[in-house]
């Protein structure tokens, strides 16, 4: 288990969704999400900046918005992989959140595996959900901030988890990540070409 640092507000899981619809509206990229969400999902990270937010992680986020926020940032209307300067800023604000800052790590290991083998059955839902969830568990976090609407639902609908809130982002006022652009200037590409 991983050690958690004093003072902070709140302990929380921050699902990859979360990051990645930040990357897309930071980088212009993909802009088939709604901007509501990425207003959302930056306020949540704005408040993690802040130290506001405890956030504990499987390592399989850092794979997951890795692989799909930068390695494969594609926008879905023009059916392209992102490249040049969009490519070198989503990189940018992959280290910026997984290199830089206070995140409490932690790998999958057999407990969380077998915990999230459980959670999969019990809710159906895929591997990568389950570990999460299992991870989340298992770190003792009283909130995970989704997007996943259907993930929210299984797990509704199977009864809930005790002791921990599934949630979308919520706005929480007129906050922005320090070294990130401002609401009015996020929709504009990097790399005008």
């Amino acid at each position: 288990m991983s050690r958690r640092r004093g003072g902070v507000a709140q302990r929380c899981y921050i699902d990859s969704c979360v990051y990645i619809e930040v990357i897309k509206g930071r980088t212009g990229v993909g802009i088939d999400h709604a901007e509501q969400d990425y207003d959302r999902c930056l306020q949540v990270l704005a408040q993690f900046e802040n130290g506001n937010l405890d956030v504990t992680a499987s390592t399989m986020v850092y794979v997951e918005v890795f692989g799909k926020g930068e390695a494969k940032l594609h926008d879905k209307r023009k059916s392209q992989l992102a490249t040049g300067k969009t490519q070198a800023a989503a990189s940018a604000i992959i280290d910026s959140w997984f290199k830089s800052s206070p995140i409490s790590w932690v790998e999958v290991h057999q407990d969380i595996a077998e915990d999230a083998r459980e959670m999969a059955k019990k809710f159906h839902l895929d591997s990568q959900d389950a570990v999460h969830l299992a991870t989340a568990v298992d770190e003792g976090c009283g909130i995970f901030y989704t997007l996943d609407r259907r993930l929210i639902s299984h797990i509704e609908d199977g009864g809930g988890i005790p002791n921990l809130q599934l949630l979308l982002p919520v706005a929480m006022g007129q906050l922005t990540i320090p070294g990130q652009v401002s609401r009015d200037e996020k929709l504009s590409p990097l790399d005008p070409s």
